[in-house]
């Protein structure tokens, strides 16, 4: 079979087309980079190299959980990690009455020991702060107008706890989600009705 040979102009169109096509290549990669999250670079990269990334927030995750054991507060915090960053929460809720986003005097001083783990962090990370309300309705004699600013109020409570611990105000965002966030069912079992209504009276704290 006689082999084809091609023109020049040919060879020029066959190198535009590949060149094109390596473009596009290179674009969908940037444009699927920028979809993942930080911390789920984070994650590819260790586990590509084999070796976990100094401040990544996996690490920071065992650090703190290490800290969480030294304060002796294993039934009280817990992390998570996501996509959307490290989460750190009280099981039982950083809680507030009903209607209130007065931090409860008896909870104070672990919120401020479970805040003062995130100080080291702060030049490198951002951090949001989440706000959260039972079911119960605003009643017409609430300052409050709704569970929407009552969870803001809460977030913002913890924000400036924040910054009295050495945060910067700059680093941290309030989000307030009213009670449109159930907790999982299973960490209610047992509970009674006040007492899961008083874990959902909660505020997270993001790093990310």
């Amino acid at each position: 079979m006689q082999r084809r040979s091609y023109t020049s102009d040919e060879g020029w169109l066959l190198s535009y087309a590949d060149l094109i096509t390596n473009l596009l290549i290179f674009f969908v990669m940037i444009l699927a980079a920028a979809e993942i999250s930080r911390t789920r670079m984070q994650q590819i990269a260790e586990s590509l190299s084999g070796i976990e990334q100094p401040e990544s927030l996996s690490s920071i995750q065992e650090k703190i959980e290490e800290q969480i054991e030294r304060e002796g507060l294993q039934d009280m915090i817990r992390t998570d990690l996501d996509d959307d960053g490290l989460r750190l929460s009280l099981n039982s809720g950083v809680v507030f009455d009903s209607g209130s986003a007065v931090i409860q005097p008896d909870q104070a001083p672990v919120l401020d020991r479970m805040l003062a783990i995130f100080v080291p962090y702060a030049e490198h990370y951002n951090f949001a702060v989440e706000g959260h309300t039972d079911t119960k309705p605003i009643t017409n004699g609430s300052f409050y107008k709704s569970n929407w600013e009552l969870s803001t109020d809460r977030a913002n409570a913890v924000r400036a706890q924040l910054e009295t611990v050495g945060i910067d105000r700059q680093r941290v965002r309030v989000e307030g989600y009213a009670d449109t966030v159930a907790l999982p069912a299973e960490s209610l079992a047992g509970l009674s009705e006040e007492e899961a209504l008083a874990r959902h009276r909660r505020v997270v704290v993001r790093i990310y």
